[in-house]
């Protein structure tokens, strides 16, 4: 027996204490009292026991045996199934009180199965990451799942190239536990590898330099390849080559062009055939030391007609692109220091483009300007936009009463079509019902809203309504599905009939449809409800097929008409849509901007010509509102710091249409560049270099700050923004660990381009800059570490005490080489119900008297007789008096009482004689006669009675 608590022990000191308190006093209770006291000292000893931890001690001849099988990609599907086969069938070979586990490990350790005593295994189910080998983490989980009263074993089954994790730290784990580690090697088949290994380029350059990029691959076998060179996605170089056997290094000369950040990939494509994928590409990272890169978003080049040469006159690089033609990479937006988008409409860029152009600003520090017109904020369709969020204004007017009260009605095409997956990967219907979502939100409480879908017939989804619960009218919208066939008309007339009655101020229909249907009487329809009663009809078409009538309806409705191919586009449309049809948002009108804030965006302006028109915003509560204008003092020019960057607002154009004062006004050139330069944040670049190293699976940032005279720059406080491939950002505050060096830590998840923001600074001095590092691929993948080896795992074996077994025999994973193993089983809980079960013996013995009698009772009840019952002479005496007594009192008559007389009295002579008369004694009772009725006297007071002794007699006083 062993004790889990040993300490408690000491507890049995009370047993003497116990006894000393409890030992019986008294002679006629010392039995009963004397075998409660065993039963009490017995529980107590039991309780103390119990609460020492008791447990038995007992060798046990188990054997648990947990798999550990390498399922990484450096092991080919060919030997995963080889591997899977050995354990299945070693599981098949469990003895009778053996148990196996399985866990199923690459860069991470999944439990496959528990250990368990089955000896069938089922077909794999756990998926662990495969690119990496983490030996380590399985072999820590393995020993996890074993039982405690088993003797253990760890046996490895992989191709012995762990490249993450401490194999060797894990190994002495598990010796330290008694644990022997087995290994079965395997060698995967593969096939000749080429691998781009390196590629260099310099970490910064000058503006319009010349410089090498250079790049290393290497091959085991000869083979022909295409090699290709992408510049921020674009491609830049390409060429077939014949690799042959070992290194193959290739140079580049390129020119670096403006200002900016570039990123560089090179990748290669063998012609006959590779191992892996995934290590025929690399990336590398150049910055473009020059003067500051400004890069300009319009749809039409009018826009950028005056701005982009006002701009290159202050001295900054411009380059003008469509929305369309804007990277959506993170790694693109980086080469530019600020972007201006003028009067681009929020559908022609994607919602993917607009989270890219938020996280430039907020996570790298980047600067945003947004320039009005009438295809801008609100009318453009940025309300509830990644954009939106990025501004310092908000698209919606806060000012209820400025706005007219709006009918707006959906007609929604609901047709089987409908049903269709797009590019987004969810069906057409439901990004309706979001569009229409969205388009709610964006109404007032005043307006009102009805929803109507159309397949073979029209029907209500929901009738117009206040959308004072926009909440319930939401929820009506998302019961929209898609099934049946195509009826404008029926659609169309269903809620032309209720905007006819409506009595708002404006009236709109928006109609959503992607096939084609019979036109007769739409354009009709549509015409006259416009013409009568001012009802707008505005027509989204989906497809390049649909019908050309549609947008005959839309001209004659006076709406708008959208022929769209990407359906995504859908929900900002539907905002764009409900903004126009209140007509509210545009201000056309002549005004002279008033200053409202002190900037350093309009240092030196005194004054500025009138603008024409602007659209209506609202301000931001954080948002610093230079300039208002119009006749409710609208934002005209707001701006704000937005994460890491900096946002600017205007709410007028650019242009000749609104800004026809400022196109030929002498201060337009410098205002712009000052609203460009704001926004671009100062660094001290210079003085900080960054290093980015891999140590296992834990990225590392260094940073090396110094003055400008070589002085270590001590007590900055600096964050790192750090922005993976898939544009999600990571904030790790750096930490001085050294004079002038600042570390942070991070775990990168996914192979390719990470951009790093260093942002912070002290008293006297600002860092901001932006780098980039290339998240290589796994070590898995490398063709240097790919000779294998049983060395490793041989090591592992060493340290633990374990040996090689061979695939070929399973059976060996269960064979006894093993001492047996004590196992331990506690028994508190029985220790307890002991005690609980002499606790009603003890309160008998101490409450209850239990005399031979009632023994003889119990026996008599059970074998069916009577019971003998010992008494005492004097008893049975009682009992046979009373019983003789009983009998005579019901056989004889009683006597006639005699006459009352005085005792002692002379009875009278007979014949005179004078002789003295001689007392009578009293008469000796017999204990035979029965006592009388008259005598009031139970018979055993009577009994009692008879027993005493007789008193003497009195004697006469003559």
């Amino acid at each position: 027996m062993s004790f889990t608590t040993p300490i408690a022990l000491v507890l049995f000191v009370l047993l003497p204490l116990a006894a000393y308190i409890g030992f019986p006093r008294y002679a006629y209770r010392r039995t009963r009292d004397l075998a409660s006291l065993i039963v009490r000292l017995l529980m107590l000893t039991l309780l103390i026991l119990a609460i020492s931890g008791a447990q038995i001690v007992r060798a046990a001849d188990k054997l648990a045996v947990v798999f550990l099988v390498d399922v990484s990609d450096s092991v080919d599907p060919i030997t995963q199934q080889a591997e899977f086969d050995y354990v299945r069938e070693a599981v098949q070979n469990l003895g009778i009180n053996d148990s196996a586990g399985v866990v199923m490990f690459g860069a991470n350790a999944l439990v496959e199965r528990p250990v368990s005593a089955v000896r069938d295994l089922g077909d794999v189910q756990s998926a662990p990451l495969t690119a990496n080998t983490d030996i380590a983490e399985a072999v820590r989980l393995g020993l996890a799942l074993f039982p405690a009263d088993a003797a253990r074993r760890l046996v490895i089954v992989s191709d012995g190239r762990p490249t993450v994790g401490d194999t060797e730290a894990a190994a002495g784990l598990a010796a330290a536990a008694s644990v022997p580690i087995d290994y079965v090697w395997v060698s995967p088949t593969r096939t000749p590898e080429v691998q781009v290994t390196a590629v260099d380029v310099p970490s910064a350059v000058n503006a319009n330099q010349q410089f090498d990029l250079s790049f290393t691959v290497e091959a085991e076998a000869s083979s022909p390849a295409h090699v290709s060179v992408f510049a921020g996605g674009a491609l830049l170089y390409e060429d077939d080559v014949n690799l042959r056997a070992g290194q193959n290094r290739y140079s580049l000369s390129l020119q670096s062009g403006e200002g900016g950040f570039r990123d560089f990939r090179v990748q290669v494509d063998p012609q006959s055939g590779d191992g892996y994928y995934q290590n025929n590409q690399l990336s590398a990272f150049s910055r473009v030391v020059g003067a500051p890169r400004v890069l300009i978003l319009a749809s039409d080049p009018l826009e950028a007609q005056y701005i982009a040469p006002a701009l290159e006159n202050a001295g900054l690089t411009v380059e003008v692109r469509t929305p369309e033609s804007l990277p959506i990479g993170l790694a693109a937006l980086a080469e530019y220091d600020s972007i201006l988008i003028a009067n681009v409409p929020a559908r022609l860029l994607s919602q993917r483009r607009m989270e890219a152009l938020q996280s430039y600003v907020r996570d790298l520090g980047g600067g945003l300007v947004f320039i009005g017109g009438d295809q801008s904020y609100g009318p453009g369709g940025y309300f509830q936009t990644p954009l939106e969020e990025t501004l310092p204004l908000e698209t919606r007017i806060r000012d209820q009463q400025r706005l007219p009260q709006l009918t707006i009605a959906y007609v929604i095409d609901t047709s089987g079509s409908m049903g269709a997956i797009g590019p987004s990967g969810v069906e057409n219907v439901e990004l309706a019902k979001e569009a229409i979502i969205r388009s709610i939100d964006f109404l007032q409480p005043t307006d009102r809203a009805g929803v109507a879908n159309f397949d073979t017939a029209g029907t209500w989804i929901a009738q117009v309504q206040p959308v004072l619960d926009r909440f319930a009218l939401q929820n009506l919208v998302a019961t929209l599905r898609a099934s049946g066939g195509t009826d404008i008309l029926a659609g169309m007339n269903l809620v032309t009939r209720a905007l006819l009655e409506d009595t708002a101020e404006r009236k709109h229909i928006i109609l959503l449809t992607d096939g084609g249907a019979d036109p007769a009487g739409l354009i009709e329809l549509t015409g006259s409800v416009f013409t009568s009663d001012d009802i707008t009809t505005s027509v989204i078409a989906i497809g390049a097929g649909s019908a050309g009538f549609l947008d005959d309806m839309a001209n004659a409705g006076g709406g708008n008409f959208y022929l769209i191919d990407t359906v995504d586009q859908i929900p900002l449309i539907f905002t764009q849509e409900t903004v126009l049809a209140t007509r509210s948002y545009i201000t056309e009108e002549q005004f002279f901007p008033v200053i409202t804030a002190n900037s350093p965006i309009i240092a030196g302006l005194t004054d500025a010509p009138p603008l024409q028109g602007y659209v209506a915003t609202s301000a931001k509560d954080t948002a610093t509102v230079i300039l208002r204008g119009g006749g409710y003092q609208d934002p005209l020019l707001a701006a704000w710091q937005y994460g890491l960057g900096r946002s600017v607002a205007f709410t007028s154009d650019a242009t000749s249409r609104w800004a026809s004062g400022w196109v030929d006004w002498a201060g337009y050139s410098p205002f712009w560049a000052n609203i460009v330069r704001w926004t671009i944040t100062e660094s001290a670049d210079n003085n900080v270099e960054t290093r980015v190293s891999m140590l296992g699976e834990t990225g590392q940032v260094v940073i090396d700050a110094r003055d400008p005279d070589g002085n270590f720059l001590n007590g900055l406080t600096l964050e790192l923004a750090l922005v993976n491939p898939q544009l999600e950002t990571e904030r790790v505050p750096l930490v001085q660990v050294a004079p002038g060096r600042y570390e942070a830590t991070f775990h990168p998840g996914t192979e390719g381009a990470y951009l790093l923001r260093i942002a912070g600074g002290g008293e006297e001095i600002a860092v901001n800059q932006t780098t980039g590092w290339v998240m290589s691929y796994s070590p898995e993948y490398d063709l240097r570490l790919l000779p294998l080896s049983v060395g490793v795992l041989a090591e592992i074996a060493t340290i633990t005490n374990g040996r090689e077994l061979d695939i070929a025999t399973p059976q060996d994973a269960f064979a006894r080489t093993f001492e047996a193993r004590t196992a331990t089983t506690p028994i508190i809980w029985p220790l307890l119900i002991a005690a609980l079960l002499l606790l009603p013996l003890d309160i008998a013995l101490r409450r209850l008297l239990i005399t031979r009698g009632d023994f003889a009772r119990v026996w008599a009840a059970i074998t069916g007789g009577q019971a003998n019952l010992p008494s005492s002479e004097r008893l049975s005496s009682l009992m046979t008096a009373r019983d003789r007594a009983r009998q005579q009192a019901r056989t004889e008559t009683p006597p006639p009482a005699p006459s009352p007389r005085a005792v002692g009295t002379p009875a009278p002579s007979s014949g005179g004689s004078g002789t003295e008369p001689v007392p009578q004694a009293a008469p000796t009772p017999n204990a035979d006669v029965a006592p009388t009725p008259e005598s009031g006297r139970n018979i055993g007071s009577r009994l009692l009675q008879r027993r005493r002794p007789a008193a003497p007699e009195e004697k006469d006083p003559s």
